[in-house]
């Protein structure tokens, strides 16, 4: 029988006894609590061999009971759920959610939560059965309906394919991931014999994209602690690494972590690495969600997600009535943007901006309004492939009117703009989460990289004021009504969950169209470039809670340029936006229908 919790402690939202030693309780924090009686005479590794399969993880299981001492048998011990046997998972799980069930689709999961409180997050759902909670943006696509909050009741399938072994794996181990605290030293695996064709290939991003969640292993032993990935067939040193687990996507940033990686490992020759290479990749150069489980970077940042998804409620907003959009084509006037072979970005984003516009208006009850115009061919849509080579003639639209003749300026104004946009909108009544800024500009990345990319302003990259004051500012009328912006934390946090799902759903439109998407992380929440970390100023000084900046292609690829060169793809382009922009508040709709089901 289970333990009664003291009387300071909230009970738990459920509790599985799944035999004399092993029980297991859903917090109301949704994490799952395991605890494991220890035998007489128990040590540690003699415990995880039990309980894990493995006595390896005696490890990990003494660190997460703050132990490296003699286990103590007349405590119960805590051991991480991820670390126990298949079978004790699936049973731990099924106990505590009795209404779940396999189904021909994947695992068809019911949310639990007490009375009156938000259900467990999608990442909590994908930690538990997928053995990843970066999983959980797999899962939301699987369950278009979903946003990344939910509600008790609502039913959510986790695809077959994501699925770790205890849950509809055809074999034990099969998609599932290998513990960060297994770690074997590089040098200590054995050399495999290889011929020329296993080494891996520079092959372009888009050959090896699509894989499944990387496998990582650590050590921590040395002076400077690193990551261990091996090369699969196919992929290269700067794609699957130094692109993938760094998030480095511009050409000389890419060539910096490739270089520091070839001297960490001592490569003579990057072309002739062979499969299953253990390439070694200092911590110091990973990404928050490549860290190892436990470090304060990955958990504070994963806190933050699920902090910014609760706080991410939208409103219905059928065939967009009565929404907002303010449209913003990057650069413009002497500001050419980034130009590749004579295609100039501003000009081909202009028209962009000028097709999403009449699609918007003819197709929705949405307003459109825009942050600049050409005074040489206004809101129309070129009839032809290439452009004209000249950069537009555009101003920002505030009053009076800024010719663009600084970019620094120009980008000051358009934010300033926008956030007197949304205030008048709020003033007249207009609920703040039905208006949305999109900016509109194409990338000049790494040539290697295709694809669409959409940035949203991290919470910790906006919180604080800021203000400007020179005469240029304050000449404009927008800036004289607001000229100090502040941002709190909540508002900011709003503001990353709000963006990021429709980051998300502009990011499907773009696969549902068979469009290229960047292969690694297409939604961010900063830029990395140069050694820094930022938000773009556009969408950092906004106060828009609903927020992108959508970088539709890479100009630097010759496809991609080649692409944006005929007015189809850009179209399509401008269609997918749209799409993606009605499926974010389709989604809402469907989501809250849902929820007033459940609640009857």
């Amino acid at each position: 029988m289970a333990a009664i919790p003291a009387a300071s402690e909230p009970a738990p939202l459920a509790t599985a006894s799944i035999n004399s030693e092993l029980r297991a309780n859903l917090l109301r924090d949704y994490t799952i609590d395991v605890l494991v009686k220890p035998h007489d005479g128990d040590a540690w590794s003699r415990l995880a061999k039990r309980v894990t399969g493995d006595g390896a993880n005696w490890k990990a299981i003494a660190e997460a009971n703050g132990s490296s001492e003699k286990l103590e048998t007349e405590k119960s011990v805590r051991v991480p759920l991820r670390l126990l046997r298949p079978e004790l998972q699936r049973q731990i799980l099924r106990t505590i959610f009795p209404q779940d069930r396999m189904t021909d689709s994947g695992w068809r999961h019911v949310v639990a939560g007490g009375s009156g409180i938000e259900g467990e997050s999608l990442w909590n759902i994908a930690e538990w059965f997928t053995g990843d909670g970066a999983n959980y943006s797999s899962i939301r696509k699987a369950n278009p309906a979903q946003g990344l909050s939910t509600r008790p009741g609502d039913v959510i399938v986790v695809p077959t394919q994501l699925l770790a072994a205890a849950f509809g794996a055809s074999s034990e181990g099969q998609n599932a991931q290998t513990p960060a605290n297994e770690v074997r030293k590089p040098e200590d695996d054995p050399v495999e014999r290889t011929t020329e064709n296993d080494h891996a290939s520079a092959l372009p991003v888009e050959a090896v994209a699509g894989q499944s969640a990387p496998s990582l292993t650590y050590d921590r032993s040395g002076s400077e602690p690193f990551a261990v990935y091996r090369l699969q067939k196919g992929e290269a040193l700067y794609s699957s690494v130094a692109i993938r687990f760094t998030g480095r996507v511009y050409s000389k940033d890419v060539g910096d972590v490739l270089d520091r990686l070839v001297k960490f490992n001592g490569i003579e020759d990057v072309s002739k690495i062979r499969v299953g290479y253990p390439v070694k990749i200092p911590m110091t150069l990973l990404l928050p969600e490549y860290l190892p489980e436990n470090d304060p970077t990955r958990v504070a940042r994963e806190q933050q997600k699920r902090a910014s998804a609760k706080l991410a409620k939208r409103t219905r907003a059928k065939g967009l009535s009565g929404v907002r959009v303010i449209l913003d084509a990057g650069h413009g006037g002497r500001d050419s943007g980034t130009e590749h072979d004579g295609v100039y970005e501003s000009t081909y984003v202009y028209d962009v901006m000028c097709r999403l516009k009449r699609i918007i208006e003819k197709k929705s009850g949405a307003t459109v309004l825009t942050t600049t115009k050409s005074s040489d061919s206004g809101y129309e849509v070129a009839d032809n492939d290439a452009l004209d080579d000249a950069p537009n003639d555009q101003a920002v639209l505030t009053t009076p009117r800024y010719d663009l003749d600084d970019p620094v300026i120009g980008v000051h104004l358009r934010w300033y703009l926008a956030n007197s946009i949304f205030h008048h909108a709020i003033r007249e009544g207009l609920a703040k989460e039905k208006v949305v800024f999109i900016s509109l500009h194409a990338d000049s990345l790494h040539p290697s990289l295709r694809g669409a990319m959409v940035y949203i302003p991290g919470e910790r990259y906006v919180q604080g004021s800021f203000k400007k004051s020179d005469k240029v500012y304050l000449a404009r009328a927008e800036v004289r009504e607001r000229p100090v912006v502040t941002h709190s934390e909540e508002e900011s946090l709003q503001a990353e969950g709000l963006s990021r799902d429709l980051g998300d759903s502009i990011i499907d439109a773009f696969e549902s169209a068979e469009l290229k998407v960047h292969p690694f992380d297409p939604v961010r929440d900063n830029v990395v470039r140069n050694g820094r970390e930022w938000v773009p100023a556009v969408i950092r000084y906004n106060v828009v809670p609903t927020r992108v900046l959508v970088e539709m292609c890479n100009l630097g690829n010759p496809r991609d340029r080649a692409l944006m060169q005929t007015r189809a793809y850009r179209q399509k382009v401008a269609q997918s936006i749209y799409e993606g922009i009605v499926n974010f508040y389709r989604d809402t709709d469907r989501g809250a229908q849902v929820a007033d089901r459940s609640s009857r």
